[in-house]
């Protein structure tokens, strides 16, 4: 029996075609890349928006970090799908690809003939992953999207408000990382489905059910009759699920759910033992009541050490569910986030050392990795027409001449 082949990563061999734009659809293909798929970015002549996006908000900085972010570790090629040859050279790819991602509206996609039903004709062993703003199906299914809508129609900032109830929209693209995520969840599955079955399918998902996905557990405690709070702080009522300022203006954050267990020690590393037996705060039940009279102290008495101290303070003293409060800065130096690659480096010819996200998922024998920056416009174009298709100089001078990119 022949040995099996060894692989670097667990997606070589597969090839992903990415017709994508701004961030939800290229993350997930991005996710792909990073474990090792041949991931294949197909761009207008003009490029996909999302190229000029930083220069949209007058941002001056030496890389598109936007455009990094979702498509490092992909070859990128320019077609025009609006012409006859540019379409025959992507019917051309599909035909020798395992997946085709895309997340421009359907009715977009059957304009230019790359609808789901087109392409798994030409390849009926295609994955074919469509991520959308709020699913394939009702009224909205074709309506255009973006993340901040996703993320306010999902329903998660109802559960994220600050103590005082204030709407806290997030950044980050958050909601277009998870859609993106959950696409690539679906794709895994799909393609380990053709593994067992032979067959190929479409995948759907969108940034709705990402938004779902995300913040499931609330929506699970609606479904079964009790309002979630609108703040979780608000609702434990407990100084050991708080976050307070200290002395340096960092701040620190206390997710103790078991509050009355650790409630001695909280008082004895906080030097407040005199509290820890007063009527009004020895248990969990009247420490909700009095809650009132007992944060002011506790504000105090955390404005006399620097952050950090505090942090090392408590964990040392058994209270491990503890965190400093960081923005991106501490992020970046976090000793955790280092160590585990968190974030990583890369070595560019052209920008140098460039450091970047880590690959999210550890695999102890076959493991991820980020292997080169976003490529530019057009990039791969005549390399991956002669690699994959066989096409030789002539014939691609004769497709650009037709205008096929």
């Amino acid at each position: 029996m022949p040995a099996k082949k060894k692989i670097k990563r667990p997606l070589e061999g597969y090839r992903v075609l990415d017709w994508t734009a701004f961030q939800q659809g290229p993350i997930a293909a991005c996710l792909l890349a990073d474990m090792g798929a041949d991931v294949i970015k197909i761009e207008p002549p003009q490029g996909e928006p999302a190229r000029g996006l930083i220069r949209m908000y007058g941002i001056k900085v030496p890389m598109n970090f936007y455009y990094q972010n979702q498509n490092r570790g992909k070859r990128g090629i320019v077609l025009n799908l609006q012409t006859e040859k540019g379409l025959g050279v992507c019917y051309r790819l599909v035909e020798k690809s395992d997946v085709f991602v895309t997340n421009f509206r359907e009715s977009i996609c059957r304009r230019l003939k790359v609808d789901s039903d087109t392409l798994r004709k030409l390849n009926p062993k295609l994955i074919y992953a469509y991520s959308s703003g709020y699913g394939p199906l009702g009224p909205d299914a074709d309506l255009a999207s973006a993340d901040f809508a996703g993320q306010a129609r999902g329903g998660l900032w109802s559960v994220g408000r600050a103590a005082d109830m204030s709407w806290a929209p997030m950044g980050a693209g958050l909601a277009d990382e998870m859609g993106g995520f959950v696409t690539a969840y679906g794709i895994l599955l799909a393609l380990l489905a053709r593994e067992r079955s032979g067959i190929g399918q479409r995948v759907d998902s969108s940034l709705l059910a990402g938004q779902i996905e995300l913040g499931r557990l609330s929506l699970q405690q609606y479904l079964m009759g009790i309002p979630p709070a609108p703040s979780s702080i608000a609702m434990l009522n407990s100084p050991l699920y708080n976050i307070y300022r200290c002395q340096d203006d960092k701040w620190i954050c206390f997710a103790v759910l078991q509050a009355d267990r650790y409630w001695h020690q909280f008082c004895d590393l906080m030097g407040i033992l005199e509290m820890e037996k007063d009527p009004r705060f020895e248990n969990a039940e009247v420490r909700g009541k009095n809650i009132s009279e007992l944060i002011p102290r506790l504000k105090q008495t955390f404005l006399t050490r620097p952050r950090d101290e505090w942090v090392k303070r408590f964990h040392q003293g058994g209270v491990e569910q503890v965190a400093p409060v960081q923005d991106y800065a501490d992020v970046a130096k976090d000793p955790q986030v280092l160590v585990n690659e968190y974030i990583t480096e890369l070595e560019d010819p052209v920008h140098g050392k460039v450091r970047m996200p880590g690959v999210c998922v550890k695999l102890s024998e076959t493991p991820g990795k980020v292997t080169r920056l976003a490529p530019e416009l057009g990039q791969h174009t005549e390399e991956v027409l002669m690699e994959v298709l066989g096409y030789t100089w002539e014939d691609i001078g004769k497709l650009r001449e037709a205008g096929a990119f």
